[in-house]
């Protein structure tokens, strides 16, 4: 039988034990393959022992898979991160336990993948000789590369790059905070092959190395084992794991069209033909004459519209989601943005800090922040003409103070009333703050008013 899993783990050179482990097995009658990476969270007591719940809860819950596989996934998560909250209750000695996953299953026979990811483990696919990452890294620097604020290399080496901002054991309730888990699926077509990876791995190598081994014409195994051994020899500073599938179905045969034949002998409705009335003969010279008539009507008719219809100039639109480009930032920048993705509570600009320029908005979606200004002048880049903050409506308590915003169209976007000012100053935004709500499928009665926002100066009128 053709190999077409495998997985492998190593603990590196740097670590004692393995905090890592893996799933690569076949589950409900060999109909699916589950690739699952695990790695326990370093820097707390406890992470192998995170990670060896997480791979039994998952082991049981999809023993026997339902048809909505991404909700078997998030299911299976949130039951790992309750059995990590429960023992972590029992033993004091392991209370800050926790572990990151990604965990990717394959159904080979109708071409599909589908995955659920918590952490900076790593899902890629492989096509056509290029990998593509899947999964998104919750971490402070994953966020910074992945918006193309920093380089890969330059991710690799960043002192900050084990700062993670999600993991299983984190918080208590996972079910209860939208997008704490990601998921998604994609078509895994034949010839495909995905890497389910720990960051032992990712951190060490360069996806252009990975895919230069993963092209080799090895087995699975040995693609596997030279990963590891890459990874080791780049200093191997983390434990490392990697999971391999490749879809091995036969690409669909083209279907090549053949030419009709024509045969001699009676045709096969030959009385259909007969019975067919003879058409009328049109003179050539009076189809030219239709032909030319024709083409004045529409040429008359195209100048005018051009001529009457002129396109009214366009009004300027704020889209949350627009595509935006983003163009690489300081480290001061890059620190603040970290600090408003990460569980930082409270973040502060130094005083007579630098003009912070933006090419693209923050969004700020925590439950509480604090920013604490100082003074600092947040400021739109001369190309960017969208806005500076966006409070998302998932955000509870959010405190802006001693800021002052300047050259955006729109500075600050809400969805929801959850945001507090103080001594902050708008200089040449058209709108400072732009309320843009949130309303489901509903019947409405009454008006919205223009701000949620009284100014100072008309405290005193009320």
């Amino acid at each position: 039988m053709v190999e077409y899993f495998v997985g492998i783990t190593d603990k590196g050179k740097r670590r004692d034990h393995n905090e890592d482990t893996f799933i690569a097995c076949e589950f409900s009658k060999k109909e699916f393959v589950v690739a699952c990476v695990i790695d326990g969270v370093g820097g707390y007591s406890g992470g192998e022992v995170a990670a060896a719940i997480t791979r039994s809860v998952i082991i049981e819950r999809l023993k026997n898979l339902p048809e909505d596989i991404i909700k078997a996934l998030e299911e299976a998560l949130i039951a790992a991160n309750k059995k990590i909250a429960e023992e972590k209750s029992k033993d004091n000695k392991n209370d800050q336990m926790a572990c990151v996953l990604t965990c990717a299953v394959a159904d080979i026979k109708h071409n599909k993948l589908y995955y659920a990811h918590v952490g900076d483990t790593r899902l890629y696919l492989l096509r056509d000789h290029s990998l593509v990452k899947l999964s998104k890294d919750h971490s402070v620097v994953g966020f910074l590369e992945e918006s193309g604020r920093l380089s890969e290399e330059d991710a690799m080496s960043h002192p900050r790059r084990n700062e993670i901002t999600k993991a299983l054991g984190f918080e208590a309730a996972i079910e209860t905070i939208n997008d704490f888990i990601e998921t998604g699926e994609s078509p895994f077509l034949p010839g495909d092959m995905i890497l389910v990876c720990s960051d032992g791995l990712s951190d060490m190598i360069s996806s252009v190395s990975i895919t230069a081994i993963l092209l080799q014409k090895n087995t699975l195994t040995e693609k596997a084992r030279e990963l590891v051994e890459a990874a080791n020899k780049a200093g191997g500073n983390d434990n490392i794991t990697a999971v391999l599938v490749q879809n091995t179905n036969e690409p669909a045969p083209k279907v090549a069209l053949k030419p009709v034949e024509k045969k001699s002998g009676k045709p096969c409705n030959e009385r259909l033909i007969k019975d067919k009335p003879p058409e009328k003969k049109v003179r050539s010279t009076r189809r030219s004459r239709s032909f030319i008539v024709l083409l004045l009507l529409l040429s008359l008719g195209l100048v005018s519209m051009m001529l009457f219809n002129k396109p009214s100039p366009a009004k300027p639109k704020i889209a949350i989601n627009a595509t935006i480009e983003i163009k690489p930032i300081n480290e001061n920048v890059a620190t603040f943005i970290g600090a408003v993705n990460d569980s930082t509570k409270k973040y502060s600009f130094k005083p007579l800090a630098a003009v912070v320029n933006l090419s693209a908005p923050v969004v700020i979606s925590k439950d509480s922040f604090y920013l604490q200004g100082n003074g600092i002048i947040i400021s739109s880049d001369s190309t960017y003409k969208g806005a500076a903050f966006i409070i998302s409506k998932s955000a509870k308590h959010i405190v802006l103070d001693s800021i002052i915003f300047k050259n955006f169209d729109a500075a600050i976007l809400l969805q929801k009333n959850n945001v507090v000012l103080k001594n902050v100053r708008f200089i040449n935004c058209r709108v400072p703050v732009q309320y843009e709500p949130v309303i489901p499928d509903t019947t409405l009665s009454g008006k919205f008013k223009d701000s949620i926002f009284i100014p100072v100066l008309n405290l005193k009128k009320l």
